[in-house]
C-alpha cells in the first residue's frame, strides 16, 4: 500500500525562490526513485495564490498559515521554512509564521529552515538549547536575537532531534538530501545527487563557507593568490615569514593586509585552510588519520587533534565518526 508523507513549505512575500524550490525539487524527484511512502508538497503562505519571492518570480501557495490547524499539522512528515532576508523579516514583524511554527512540535513529524528560517524557527522558541546554523551572513543577528540557541555558523546543515536547520540556499538542497537519506537510505539520495547534477552530498559538519575560498573572494589579488598556494600545498612551510615572502610584502604589510580583508592573522588563516583540507579528507578517503595530518600541513596527529580541539570543539575521529557514511 502506498502512503504519502507530506511536506509542507511555508513561504512568504520576499521569501528566497531557490530556499523553496530547490527542496522541494528534492522530494518531488525523490518520488520518481522510491516505491513506497511518496511525498506530498505542499506550500503555504500568509494568503493562497500566487506570492511574489525576492527575485521577482511568482510562485503558487496552495493554502493560506490560517488553514494549517493541528490535525494538518499532525498529518505534516516535514514542516519547512524558507528563508529570505526582508521577506522574514516582515513575517517576524507579523507574527502569524511564528505562531504557527511554536505549535509543529509534537505534531508535526519534523521542523526545518533554510537559510535565514532559523530565525523564525528561533522566534518560536524551537531552537533554545539547541544547536543550529544559518546563513553565514546571519550568524551574528542569530546569536545577538536568541543568546539561547547554540549556534554553529560553520556548517552547512544541523540535526538536533527533529528539528534540522540548514545554511543559505543551495545548502536546502544538501538539508533535502539528508531528510531523503533519512527516510530512505544512502542510495535514494545519492542517485538524486547524480541526477541533478550535484558534485557531491556535503555532510551537515563540512564548512559551508571554507576559508580557501574566502580568500579568493578577498579583493586584493595578492591575498587571493596567496590563498590559492596555500590550499594547493597545505603541508609547505607557510610560516609568517614564508608567507611574507611569497606575497612580496613585509610581515608587517601581511599581516595588516590578513587583519583588514579576513579579520585574522596570517597564521589563524594557514591553519584554517589546513583544517578544511583534512575534514574534507576525514569524510571522503579512508586514509588513516595520522596520514591527513602530515599532508594537511600538520605535521602531527596530535596537532591536529589541538587544531580540531580549537577551532571545532571535537577530534579528527570523532568528525569522521559522525560524518562519514
Amino acid at each position: 500500500m502506498m502512503t504519502e508523507r507530506t511536506i509542507l513549505m511555508l513561504a512568504f512575500p520576499g521569501a528566497q525562490i531557490l530556499d523553496i524550490t530547490g527542496p522541494l525539487q528534492m522530494f518531488a524527484a525523490a518520488n520518481d526513485e522510491i516505491d513506497f511512502g511518496h511525498y506530498r508538497i505542499e506550500i503555504a503562505a500568509p494568503q493562497p495564490g500566487p506570492l511574489v519571492t525576492s527575485s521577482g518570480v511568482q510562485l503558487v501557495a496552495d493554502l493560506s498559515f490560517d488553514e494549517i490547524d493541528d490535525r494538518r499539522l499532525s498529518a505534516t512528515h516535514a514542516l519547512m521554512v524558507a528563508g529570505g532576508d526582508e521577506g522574514v523579516r516582515r513575517e517576524l514583524e507579523r507574527g502569524a509564521i511564528t505562531t504557527l511554527v511554536s505549535r509543529a512540535p509534537g505534531r508535526a513529524g519534523r521542523v526545518a529552515s533554510i537559510c535565514t528560517g532559523a530565525l523564525v524557527l528561533a522566534a518560536a522558541g524551537l531552537l533554545d538549547g539547541r544547536r543550529a546554523t544559518t546563513h553565514w551572513q546571519s550568524v551574528e543577528t542569530l546569536k545577538r536575537m536568541y543568546p539561547r540557541v547554540q549556534v554553529d555558523g560553520d556548517a552547512i546543515h544541523i540535526r538536533d532531534g527533529d528539528i534540522w536547520t540548514s545554511a543559505g540556499v543551495t545548502a536546502g538542497i544538501d538539508l533535502a538530501l539528508a531528510l531523503i537519506e533519512a527516510d530512505h537510505g544512502r542510495d535514494v539520495s545519492l542517485a538524486l545527487a547524480r541526477r541533478h547534477v550535484v558534485f557531491r552530498i556535503r555532510p551537515g559538519g563540512q564548512s559551508q563557507f571554507s576559508s580557501d575560498m574566502e580568500a579568493l573572494f578577498a579583493a586584493d589579488d595578492r591575498l587571493a593568490r596567496l590563498a590559492e598556494k596555500i590550499a594547493a600545498e597545505p603541508s609547505a612551510d607557510w610560516r609568517t615569514e614564508s608567507l611574507a615572502a611569497e606575497a612580496n610584502v613585509s610581515i608587517r604589510t601581511l599581516t595588516r593586509l590578513f587583519r583588514r580583508t579576513l579579520d585574522m592573522s596570517p597564521a589563524k588563516f594557514v591553519e584554517r585552510v589546513r583544517i578544511d583540507k583534512a575534514r574534507r579528507a576525514l569524510v571522503e578517503t579512508p586514509s588513516p588519520v595520522s596520514s591527513i595530518a602530515e599532508t594537511c600541513g600538520f605535521g602531527t596527529l596530535r596537532r591536529m587533534d589541538r587544531a580540531f580541539d580549537r577551532v571545532i570543539a571535537t577530534t579528527p575521529s570523532a568528525f569522521r565518526a559522525r560524518f562519514k557514511t
